[in-house]
């Protein structure tokens, strides 16, 4: 019997690197060892969709895209407002896995956490790791809009049918906001690193870093670009066809 694939949307925080001439920097943290899926592996933040992503009070949330607007860069997802839902999935699992909020406050500038609110926003953390439900409810009373005009659709990647666990994932890009550190949530992942895409492909041959074949996919691509400015603009007009890789390609390395 073949499973039906889960909506998942995966986040590639960037940023320009400070060490390396002409290299971008992302984001990766490491999944628990004791995760039922991808165990130790180093990942983009991401994972399912939930209902909440996708309901009426998450559109409102939703700076700068609309249901129309998310369907017609996510062409073929049906209901539309599915594919609302990646995006702000996208978000949510940004803010759980790695405690990045990408929001505008009230006067349309990033979200700053200032020391005084830490403690409440580590609260809303745990409480959204409990129950993704409750993350548009935080948005709307922080008075708060998710950033989902700054997410640039990157990459569509979905798990083999023979697969005992299987998820569609959308991938998307972003620059990553100034002013708020990655913190791993020490449940499903156990370290960050911010590292070039050049570190983690030659860190890999070392076996230092064990990603999956999608990430390592991913990461090439990305190895390309000098710049955030260069990747973003590269998805201008980019048609993203959905790859479905063999079960064998999966393995760690």
């Amino acid at each position: 019997m073949i499973t039906r694939p889960r909506d998942a949307a995966t986040l590639i925080l960037m940023r320009n690197s400070t060490r390396c001439r002409n290299e971008i920097e992302i984001l990766m943290l490491r999944r628990n060892v004791n995760s039922a899926f991808l165990p130790g592996a180093y990942v983009f933040p991401g994972g399912s969709t939930e209902p909440g992503d996708s309901s009426p009070m998450a559109e409102r949330l939703c700076e700068g895209l609309s249901i129309e607007q998310a369907s017609t860069v996510l062409k073929g997802v049906e209901p539309p407002e599915r594919a609302l839902g990646y995006y702000v999935a996208a978000i949510r699992e940004v803010f759980e896995e790695a405690g990045i909020l990408l929001a505008y406050s009230n006067n349309g500038q990033w979200v700053g956490i200032s020391r005084d609110e830490k403690q409440r926003f580590v609260d809303y953390r745990r409480q959204v790791l409990e129950d993704p439900s409750s993350f548009p409810r935080m948005i709307q009373k922080e008075g708060l809009t998710l950033a989902t005009d700054k997410l640039a659709y990157f990459a569509h990647w979905i798990t083999p049918e023979v697969a005992p666990i299987r998820y569609d994932t959308r991938f998307f890009v972003t620059a990553a906001p100034s002013g708020q550190d990655a913190v791993f949530d020490n449940q499903e992942t156990i370290d960050s690193k911010w590292v070039t895409p050049r570190e983690i492909i030659d860190g890999r041959r070392r076996g230092e870093f064990s990603v999956v074949f999608p990430t390592f996919c991913n990461v090439k691509d990305l190895a390309q670009y000098s710049s955030v400015s260069e990747v973003i603009a590269s998805t201008i007009g980019k048609e993203i066809p959905a790859i479905q890789p063999l079960i064998n390609m999966l393995q760690f390395g």
